[in-house]
């Protein structure tokens, strides 16, 4: 049995994805909350749309907001934020939380998840694969195929010194697509296998993919 170390606190990850220009709307609201502070990286996602499509709009503008928040403001904070952006409705945004296992540093305290912590029932898994930049595309394509309705593409960038280049055998300063797909349970394994064949992640320094429980949904039909 897993036992608590240093703090009593229990904190979750929430996630939001909303185009361009609307993240910081959702952090200043989310401020309101408790929330102190969050970050936000830009990318794009993929549009299901067959009009679109066929007049050649491919992607749309994206923004993720990352924020770190004490268990006890995550409902209300994702209440808050779902109904203000109306995320019930199509095309205005996602949202999901994860627990964290371990927190350092933000707010000056130590955190050690306790395991058997209730928190809500997920039906989603979220998966993250990072691979060569100019092959999202690929990755796109094969969650798609495998069932994952839509994704979202950003990029990283070589923002790590010359000693600190490689992380899990992957180099960092060539640039990366980092891919999120937001897919429920029941097509989770064969979209992992549908990337994993179709990016070879079976071989050194091809990408990574790592995936995690998706709680608190919102904006996914």
């Amino acid at each position: 049995m897993t036992k608590q170390i240093e703090n009593t606190r229990f904190y979750d990850i929430i996630f939001v994805v909303v185009n361009i220009g609307k993240a910081s709307r959702v952090l200043e609201e989310a401020k309101k909350c408790g929330i102190t502070g969050g970050s936000i990286l830009h990318g794009s996602g993929t549009v299901s749309s067959t009009l679109l499509r066929t007049i050649g709009f491919y992607e749309v503008k994206k923004e993720i907001l990352f924020m770190v928040c004490a268990r006890d403001k995550t409902q209300p904070a994702i209440d808050h934020i779902s109904s203000l952006f109306h995320f019930e409705l199509p095309n205005r945004g996602i949202l999901f939380t994860s627990p964290v296992a371990h927190l350092l540093g933000t707010h000056g305290e130590r955190l050690h998840m306790v395991e058997e912590d209730g928190h809500p029932t997920s039906g989603h898994e979220a998966v993250f694969t990072l691979v060569a930049a100019g092959l999202g595309d690929e990755v796109v394509e094969a969650a798609a195929a495998a069932g994952a309705r839509g994704g979202t593409l950003f990029h990283g960038t070589g923002a790590f010194a010359e000693k600190c280049r490689k992380v899990f055998g992957i180099e960092l300063d060539n640039g990366k697509d980092i891919i999120m797909n937001l897919v429920t349970f029941d097509v989770a394994p064969a979209v992992e296998a549908a990337i994993v064949e179709r990016m070879q992640l079976d071989v050194p320094g091809n990408g990574l993919l790592f995936s995690f429980d998706a709680e608190n949904v919102r904006g996914v039909r």
